[in-house]
């Protein structure tokens, strides 16, 4: 009886116990880490976004000054020609001007006699007055001639310390441009590595979005021949982990326009094939140090400006898609490490852009 009694006064407490022991219902906790979960998605998908058109903008700032750089390096090439071929002709004719001094100076003018001894040099005495009193009608035509010569090689090389001046600006300006960028990039290489690992739907929304941008762009792009991005859709990514912008058609030196993609990255970072066929190594003063890749697909892949090839790698060979075939780099023209991506098709430079937008 005494047992029952007891029974009967700890049960309601063993319910208590039992209830307080029990998980609490799981449908509000469940909808809260659900919520968090979608903001932290959108959060990161968000930030996705922001990492692409700060990178984009930085990009854009640099094709900017790298296309002022190949114009004023293009004429400061010509200068230098022009220079040199003035210079040429100004000995020519102040050798000239000196045999007419010497003849003037036989012949015993008096006011010769007194300007050679007088003059601080001898191109003061080739443009003094005694010196033109002297000369002939032929010989004054060469004065004027060497006179002209003379002032436009020194319009040129004041020209030329102008244009030298403005490239030192320019690289300083592209200097702090890069490192900006770079640390745009390894902040955006984070995003990338967090989202992949942690938001995996937020990323896959996001590599969706940046595939239809760049549909839309090669839509809109003068340079795409039709269908390129299907003939290409399952080719490999040349550069993983660089940046670039669809750079088709800006301003190039003596009047070009760029014809490929630039995609900015480390110096000597690995450059693979897109896809498999025959190699060709070059070299050339604007292209520097070159991969012509002959695709299975008809299509050629032209890599240029880099630091080296990849080891063993040589002429004729044939590769495979994602085969390692040299190293980022800043040979020819290129001011910073960049891969210049070019595709050939039928002998017609096209729009690599969509083609790497999406295999990158």
């Amino acid at each position: 009886m005494s047992f029952q009694r007891n029974l009967r006064f700890l049960l309601p407490l063993l319910l208590l116990g039992l209830l307080a022991a029990a998980p609490v219902p799981a449908v509000a906790q469940t909808k809260s880490s659900v919520d968090r979960a979608k903001a932290q998605e959108e959060a990161t998908y968000e930030a996705l976004l922001e990492a692409d058109a700060e990178l984009e903008a930085g990009l854009e700032e640099l094709e900017v000054i790298q296309g002022k750089l190949y114009n004023l390096q293009w004429r400061i090439e010509k200068l230098d020609d022009a220079i040199t071929e003035y210079g040429d002709n100004v000995d020519a004719l102040q050798e000239r001007a000196k045999l007419i001094v010497i003849e003037a100076y036989t012949a015993g003018g008096r006011n010769m006699v007194a300007s050679a001894f007088t003059a601080a040099s001898i191109q003061d005495l080739i443009t003094s007055q005694a010196l033109f009193d002297a000369a002939t009608t032929r010989d004054l035509s060469q004065l004027d001639q060497l006179a002209a010569v003379s002032r436009q090689m020194d319009r040129l090389t004041v020209e030329l310390v102008d244009k030298e001046a403005e490239v030192q600006t320019l690289q300083d300006q592209q200097a702090v441009v890069v490192q900006h960028l770079a640390e745009i990039q390894a902040k955006a290489e984070k995003l990338h590595k967090d989202a992949k690992e942690k938001y995996a739907a937020a990323y896959a929304r996001y590599k969706a979005e940046q595939q239809r941008q760049a549909a839309l762009r090669a839509a809109r792009s003068t340079g795409s021949a039709a269908g390129v991005p299907s003939l290409t859709r399952n080719v490999g990514c040349p550069f993983p982990g660089s940046s670039f912008i669809n750079s088709w058609g800006y301003p190039r030196s003596g009047g070009r326009t760029h014809k490929g993609t630039d995609m900015m990255g480390g110096y000597n970072a690995p450059l693979y094939a897109m896809n498999s066929g025959t190699v060709r190594l070059n070299s050339h003063y604007l292209g520097g140090i070159q991969v012509y890749v002959y695709g299975d697909d008809g299509i050629t892949y032209y890599y240029a400006h880099l630091s080296k090839y990849a080891p063993g790698l040589s002429n004729g060979e044939r590769v495979s898609k994602g085969q390692h075939i040299g190293y980022n780099g800043t040979s020819g023209n290129a001011a910073t490490p960049h891969l210049h991506l070019g595709m050939i098709i039928g002998g017609t430079y096209v729009n690599p852009y969509p083609t790497v937008r999406a295999a990158c």
